[in-house]
């Protein structure tokens, strides 16, 4: 019996052991990893970035002055063209012949003023010579100077003409590229209808458009920054050279600008970003929180974990309510809350809590 009673208390006292052993590994501290961010306060810029889209600095739609039949286009997009190539025709058939037909009135309006100019010089001779009658003479210089005019305007006429036989071709005005060809050989082409959109000079000017809300920020001369999302690594700078006084079709205001250095890499029609300054320093300076940092409780009320260090490994959150204001490029204006120097917690928000130890990821700690 005493045997069994030693077994039996043995057993439970194993039992006891492994339930406490386990309890212990079941209550074992649980340390989650984070991320986190200093805020400190800021000088008072503020910048906005909005896209735009690169364009020629000169553009300008190529276009005949008469209509008709395109005969030719020779020139495709991107073709590099020089002043004074040929680049397009159209059918100048009927146009040839009104010109030979002005061509044959002029050379039958010479005749007929070599004509009445033979005749007033011979009746000039005769009147003289008292053979023919005033009236006779006047009648002759009447017929010259009829003659004079008739021949002058059909000079005038053939000129006119012979210029028009011009219209029926179509040159580049400068140097420059074929940014777009618009028409197609054979279409039936009306004066002044673009063939082709034709871009010169070297300058590179990006449209932007501009919220309501920041337009008003914004003035001529302005310095900015510009990139292209096709153009890594790299950022051009520029300045503002004109503004538009109505919002267009997307509610935004157009804004011009100018890039200040030329390069290979950009070309027109290229995505670009552009960087404005909205706000001017001020005395007044302000403290940024990133957003991803900002929690939300049930009553509304905005909170960030903030980080005490425990050492350089590891640390303690705190959750800490704050007010937030205007969302800026890089977060949103702290009005109260966090003091310089705070850390803030951006990332594994969502799996800690007031109080909570947590151990910071190599990678991401703050020097």
């Amino acid at each position: 019996m005493k045997n069994l009673i030693k077994i039996t208390l043995s057993i439970w006292l194993s039992i006891s052991f492994f339930s406490c052993q386990k309890e212990e590994e079941t209550k074992e501290e649980i340390i989650r990893p984070v991320r986190y961010k200093q805020v400190f306060y800021s000088g008072g810029e503020a910048f906005q970035t909005f896209a735009g889209v690169s364009k020629a600095g000169t553009e300008s739609d190529l276009s005949f002055r008469v209509s008709g039949v395109l005969t030719s286009i020779r020139v495709v997009e991107g073709d590099v063209v020089k002043k004074g190539q040929l680049i397009a025709t159209i059918d100048d058939s009927d146009a040839k012949i009104a010109f030979q037909q002005v061509v044959a009135q002029t050379q039958s309006a010479r005749v007929q003023l070599e004509t009445a100019k033979a005749n007033l010089d011979r009746t000039k001779k005769l009147y003289e010579a008292n053979n023919v009658s005033l009236s006779e003479y006047e009648q002759a210089k009447n017929a010259f100077s009829s003659s004079k005019a008739s021949f002058e305007t059909s000079q005038q006429t053939e000129d006119l003409k012979r210029r028009e036989l011009g219209y029926y071709k179509l040159y580049v005005p400068m140097n420059g590229i074929i940014a777009e060809k618009i028409a197609s050989k054979n279409e039936n082409i009306k004066a002044g209808n673009a063939v082709v959109k034709f871009a010169s000079g070297n300058d590179l000017e990006i449209k932007v458009g501009i919220p309501e809300k920041y337009i008003s920020k914004i003035s001529n001369g302005d310095k900015v920054s510009v990139s292209f999302t096709s153009v890594k690594g790299k950022k051009f700078t520029g300045r503002v050279t004109k503004m538009s006084y109505v919002s267009d079709v997307s509610s935004t205001f157009p804004v011009t600008v100018l890039l200040d250095t030329k390069s290979n890499l950009v070309r027109p029609g290229m995505s670009a970003n552009v960087t404005f300054q909205v706000q001017k320093k001020s005395t007044e300076p302000f403290m940024i929180v990133p957003v991803e940092a900002v929690n939300e409780d049930v009553q509304g009320e905005k909170f960030v974990f903030v980080v005490k260090k425990n050492d350089d490994k590891t640390g303690t959150v705190h959750m800490t309510k704050i007010k937030i204001g205007e969302l800026r490029n890089n977060g949103f204006i702290v009005l109260s809350g966090l003091k310089e120097g705070d850390s803030v917690v951006t990332s594994g928000v969502t799996k800690i809590t007031d109080g909570l130890k947590v151990k910071f990821l190599p990678k991401y700690q703050q020097k």
